[in-house]
């Protein structure tokens, strides 16, 4: 029997768009720590092997981040672009709750294991600031 979303449910398409923010906030993070690391870079200089190498990989991690801003800002675009989407009816005798509420856990995890390493890195980043004065 189709399961249908009662009115005050968001589309599946309007969740989409709405968990764009996710993968925008990824893309700005990843981008604006590229742009440091290319700075670093430039700051090294390669006037030596060490010196070299260092700016070197400074410059292919930079790349490989904003690959990944990249990569995000292209998930989000999509994400918006399924805002009006047509609700389509879901089969609730296929829906397998079980794995579903495992998935769930897991993604809540994950989730905050992220948030609390965000906000630990932060507090680096804070004091690195704090010592530059």
């Amino acid at each position: 029997m189709p399961v249908t979303m009662s009115e005050e449910e968001r589309t599946c398409g309007a969740e989409l768009a709405a968990s764009s923010e996710v993968p925008d906030a990824i893309g700005a993070l990843m981008r604006h720590v590229s742009s440091n690391l290319e700075a670093h870079a430039d700051w090294v200089g390669t006037g030596t092997d060490a010196a070299r190498r260092e700016h070197d990989a400074m410059l292919v991690v930079a790349n490989s981040y904003r690959a990944i801003a990249d990569a995000a800002d292209g998930a989000a675009a999509v994400m918006r672009s399924f805002r009006d989407l047509e609700p389509a009816p879901h089969d609730g005798a296929s829906f397998d709750r079980t794995g579903f509420v495992s998935w769930m856990k897991t993604k809540i995890d994950l989730q905050k294991r992220l948030a609390a390493m965000l906000v630990e890195h932060a507090a680096a980043s804070e004091k690195a600031l704090a010592n530059l004065d």
